[in-house]
This record gives C-alpha cells, structure tokens and sequence, in this order.
C-alpha cells in the first residue's frame, strides 16, 4: 500500500487503534511505570479530540522529537529497577503513544498495529487465567477489526464484525490443533522477580508479617485428589522450614540455603517409597518467582515427569529446580501419618537448639523454670500448649507493634498475636528447654470448589511449630489451635474476616457472608480451574504421555506420520475455507432448463441477463435474433411461466416446457449457423 496521508476527523480505523491501545495499556497497568500510562491515555484523549473535529491537525514533529527524548532519557534512568523486560514494554507504549500523537499516513498507523498486537501478546506473558485471556482476546479483536476499518473503510461496521467474527470461529479449530501438536518450548527468558511478603511467603518472617497476606485473596495453589481427601486437621501444607532466629526473625538457615543449591546440582536424587496408605494428589502451582512447593507431611514424586523437576531437602521441603514463573502441575504422594525423623547431622541439631541470650530473657528464664517443673518433654509440651489456653491469649489480625524482645512482649505485656507470634514463642520456648525445634510457614486449610478439588488462598498462610521432644522424629505442635480452633476447623474466613471491615464489599473474604457472591465466587473458581488443569497444565510432559498413549510409541517414524497427518488435516480444512465451490446443482427441471437456454443465447447473442426478469431479457435479446428463434423463445418463457408461477404440477404444462425448449434449440442453432 501506498504511504498516502489519512483523515484525521472522522477516521474510523485510527480511533478504533487508539481506543485498542489505550485498553492495552490499561491490561499492562502493573508492568507500566504511572507517566508511561498517563502518557498513553493523554494520547488516547488527543485522537479522541481530533476524530470529533476538536482539533484540526496533529501536534507538530518537532514537540513529538522532544517528547520522545525525554522518554528515553526517563527509561534509561529506571531500567535498572525495572529489569530488560518490563524496560521494553515501557519503551514500546511510550513509542506507540508518540506515534498515535504524530498519526497521519498510512505507514504511521501500519507501524503502531504492529506494535500493539505485538503488546497484546505481552499481557498474556504476565496473566493466562482464564477471565484475563477472555478481555485479552477481545483487545485483539478490537486491534483486528481497526485493520479492517483501515483496509476497507466504506464497508459498515456490523459487515465488518461480521467477517471478523467468521474468520475467528474458522480459526478455532486450527488454534487447538497446533496447541496439542506443537512442541511445548520452554520461555526464552526468566519472569522478573518482585513478589514480597505482602503477596506470598517470604523466606524471612517476622512475627505480624503473615497478617499481612490475610488481606490478600489472591490464588496460590489449586489441588486435586484421586481419592478421599485428608480430614481439616490434616491440610498443613508446609513450604518452608525456618530454623535461624535472631531474637525477632525466623529465616531459612544458611546452611538450609547452601545445601538446597548443592541438591540442585545433583542430576539423580533418590526419594523414599511412599507408604500403601499415602494420599496421591495433583498440586497446580500459580506463577510466584519462587521455588518452594506446598505439601502434606511426608511428601515424594508421584511420576518421573514431577521427579525430574523436583528436589526434595533433608528437612522435608520439596521445591522446584526451576523458578516458578508460570503455571506449573506436579504429582505427588504424601504420607501423612509417618514420622518425619530428625536428622544425625551434629550441624542440624545444633542450629535448632541455637537461640540468642541476650533478648527475650523473660521467655528464657519462663521456659527454664517450666522445664523443671515438668517430668518429661512430653509433659512440657503439653504445659506449653496449656499456657496458651490458660492465659487469656487473643488471635488477632492487628497485633500491637513489638520491636524490643518480641517474644517477651507477646508472652506477658500484651498476650495478642497472629499464628507467627504463637509459633516464635512455642519454638523458642523449646530450644530454651532443650528441646530441638524450628517454624514451619506455609498454608492451612483451603477451600473446596468440587468433590476432590481444593484452592488455597493468601489467607489462608499459618505457621506452626516442629519440635523434637522425643530425639528422633519430628512432631507438629500448633498453639494457634489452643486460642483460634476455629480458625483450623472452619478456615479464616469463617473465623476471623470480621476483623476486617475495611476490605471491598466484594472481596472474596467477605463471600462466606453473602450466599450469592459466595455462589459466583465459586463458579469462577470451577471455571478457572478448569481452564488452569487442561489448558494451562498442559505442558510439554503432558503433551508426551499424551503422544504415547495416542501413538503407542513415539518413535521418529510414528511421529513424523502424526506430524503429517496434522498438516494434511489442517490444509483440508484450509481447502474447506476458501476454495471455491461449484455452483449448486439446480433441483427444478424448469429452472435448469431456462439456465441453459440463457447459457446458449449468451453464446449466440453475447449479452448476458444480469439477473433481469424472463419478459425483460426476452425483450433485451430479441432484436438480436432471427424471427424464427425471436419466436420460439418467447414461447419457451410463456410455457416457462406457466410451469413456475401459475399450475407448476400440471403434466401437460411440463411437456409444453420441454417441446418449446427442444424447438428453441433448433432455432438458435441454425441461427448461429447463418
């Protein structure tokens, strides 16, 4: 196409490019820096003004060059925060609003409809839950249907949803075929990492940091049973196991992290054969940057596929050897009645038996004296669980501020805490004992959206305690149930979204209150997970076992014919699309019969009939025929009408029809003989 100059009032395509980029902007919100946006939406509102004839011309070159300076001098200065990815994204809107500032040829709108579809295949990086593919699709509809405008501008718009409309649902077919045929290839770059304690578990936590993810209703893990599932006191799904405490902080230990990495190193890891009665369960992670995964107790591998791409660590966490940066299934067995034994490693003991002495001396001195009082470590177990009942403890999700010895100030200044402040007090109360111990943080509970599937939600994180109290295994001890057990037994939005009052008056923690949202909320769920278990999941070791069990085998040869058998499948129904068909046969004998008549007096006379009328062609062609065949063809369309407008079943009428036809064929043939 030529590069000719545009409308700029009244152009239908090029407001329909700006309304589809700023929509895009909008989808990409969070990966956008706020003067990117508003300079996209201020561009918007400029194309706005100059389709309603507000403006007359576009802002001028040499302001457009300004701007542009500006921008990149602006990105290069925040491209070390934002990393390469979301660096270019910001570069790209920012070139498509200039652009759209400076649209007036046909070059510069052919340029920003390349760009934006190229957007639109950006936000489905960052989100492919089922309801953001739905609006991401219809935004390149949107960026589809403004290339139809462009292209053919006189047709009208429903033509033009029409069309778009048919190509798509001819598209469909071929989308899914390729999905299921094509090789899964892994991302050719990493996600940027951002998540923090605000949005998900964190490898350090602080006592009050959990209460903080309450508020939060976002999707972590969706789990789906093959049989019954584990009762309410048997959903701990643990994470991560925090061993080093500072006095106020729980992290992973260094020498945790340290031998994490040398596991990643290991190609061959072995793992203990799950028990008869274990639970088998599909764990379908969301994208969180992270590599811990949720499990049950004692947890291995299910299949070779989940083994290959899990390790699992001597404290009885199982984690990805990748970041997880997408949706990501595994399958796993968990036992959740074996002991999970306590390690001979001096090092291990001594890091959960390792506490400061110079803080919190209350606890330590408390605990001491407890111990003493107590026949056994069972028995100071059991006290220690005890004292939480007794002492008129609160759960609550707004715990006072505890910056100096927080354990002491939880135990006997204020007595109001979260999960995190009961675990810190239980666990250090341990080690001051003697007794090995370590926080566990991870998620408790979940919510059910069918039969044996299972969400689990930001708030619905928990941490507990595992103390050592016999020397050789690991118990769970949680002192949340001795103050909230209704918070284990009936979930967190059962027990303590009250606390909450301020969230939206549609937030999900308030759904347990209101039946219908709570209904549609659940629906949602239903879908999404759906959509997450048969086309997100399907990653490229799904893909494989379904090509054995297809193909019996994946030899080369067996997948070469299935690859070819694919092709040809895809171009028949290509063929089916768009070849074009042979007119269709016509049933009526009178019909066929006054179509063959116009074939041969277009062959003798040259004019066709251009969908005119039979008395009307008769009197269009007659000057130039003979009498003989004038004659006869105006019997043949006197017996023609007879047959289809007047007595059509009427037999001598039909034989009228074929004697006039035989002799108009005669005429025209000598006709065209002189």
């Amino acid at each position: 196409m030529s590069n000719k100059s545009l409308p700029i009032a009244g152009h239908r395509a090029s407001l329909g490019l700006a309304l589809t980029a700023g929509v895009t902007s909008l989808c990409l919100y969070q990966q956008l820096m706020g003067w990117v946006l508003i300079l996209m939406l201020c561009a918007v509102g400029v194309r706005c003004f100059l389709f309603y004839g507000a403006y007359r011309r576009t802002l001028q070159v040499r302001t457009i060059n300004l701007l542009a300076v500006l921008t990149c001098v602006a990105l290069a200065w925040f491209s070390r925060e934002q990393g390469i990815l979301l660096t270019m994204i910001n570069l790209m809107v920012s070139a498509c609003a200039l652009k759209l500032l400076l649209l007036k040829q046909s070059r510069d709108f052919l340029q920003i409809a390349g760009c934006l579809l190229f957007l639109v295949g950006c936000t489905f990086i960052f989100s492919q839950a089922l309801f953001s593919s739905i609006i991401f699709s219809i935004v390149l509809m949107a960026a589809l249907l403004s290339l139809q405008l462009f292209y053919a501008p006189q047709l009208p718009f429903k033509g033009h949803l029409k069309s778009l409309l048919k190509i798509a649902l001819q598209a469909l077919p071929i989308a899914i075929i390729l999905f299921i045929s094509l090789p899964h290839l892994p991302p050719l770059w990493g996600m940027p990492e951002g998540k923090n304690s605000e949005t998900g578990l964190s490898e350090k936590i602080t006592p009050g940091d959990i209460a903080k993810l309450t508020r939060s209703d976002e999707k972590v893990f969706t789990a789906t049973f093959d049989g019954q599932l584990p009762k309410v006191k048997q959903r701990y799904w643990r994470a991560m196991v925090l061993e080093q405490f500072d006095g106020k902080s729980w992290e992973v230990s260094e020498y945790r992290r340290a031998q994490q990495q040398l596991l990643k190193l290991t190609n061959s890891v072995s793992y203990p054969e799950p028990a008869q009665n274990s639970v088998a369960y599909q764990l379908l992670t969301e994208q969180s940057a992270n590599s811990w995964l949720f499990t049950l107790g004692m947890t291995v591998p299910a299949d070779a596929n989940t083994r290959s791409k899990v390790i699992l660590s001597d404290d009885y966490t199982l984690f990805s050897r990748q970041h997880i940066i997408s949706k990501q299934t595994f399958n796993l067995k968990s036992t959740l009645n074996t002991p999970l034994k306590i390690s001979n490693n001096d090092i291990e003991r001594k890091i959960n038996l390792t506490f400061p002495d110079t803080t919190n001396l209350r606890t330590l001195k408390w605990a001491k004296q407890l111990r003493l009082q107590s026949s056994d470590n069972q028995d100071y177990a059991q006290k220690l669980m005890q004292n939480f009942a007794q002492q008129n403890f609160v759960y609550t999700l707004t715990p006072p501020v505890m910056r100096d010895s927080p354990v002491d100030a939880f135990l006997f200044d204020y007595q109001q805490g979260f999960c995190a402040h009961y675990a810190s007090a239980m666990a250090l109360a341990f080690r001051a004992a003697g007794i090995p111990a370590r926080l566990v943080s991870g998620y408790q509970g979940g919510e059910l959206i069918a039969d044996r599937v299972m969400n689990v939600y930001q708030y619905d994180a928990h941490a507990w305690v595992e103390a050592s109290i016999d020397g050789q295994t690991w118990q769970r001890f949680d002192p949340t149930a001795m103050v909230a057990a209704s918070r284990l037994l009936y979930g967190f939005q059962n027990s303590l979204s009250e606390q909450q009052q301020d969230l939206p008056f549609f937030s999900r923690n308030r759904a347990h209150a209101l039946p219908a949202l709570a209904h549609l909320y659940k629906l949602a769920d239903t879908l999404n997970y759906q959509w997450n278990r048969w086309v997100l999941g399907f990653d490229d070791a799904t893909q494989q076992d379904m090509f054995t069990r297809l193909l019996g085998n994946t030899s080369m040869e067996r997948m070469t014919l299935y690859l070819l058998a694919v092709v040809l499948f895809i171009a028949g129904l290509l063929a089916f699309y768009f070849v074009p068909r042979p007119p269709p046969k016509i049933k009526s004998e009178s019909l066929r019969l006054y179509h063959q008549v116009q074939a041969q007096i277009f062959r003798v006379t040259g004019i066709a009939r251009n969908n005119e009328s039979a008395r009307v062609y008769v009197d269009t062609v007659s000057s130039h025929l003979n009498t003989s065949a004038r004659s006869a063809l105006a019997e043949f369309v006197s017996a023609f009408e007879k047959v289809e407008y007047q007595q059509p079943n009427h037999p001598a009428n039909r034989q009228q029809l074929r004697f006039h036809y035989r002799k108009l064929k005669k005429a025209l043939r000598r006709h065209s003989l002189h």
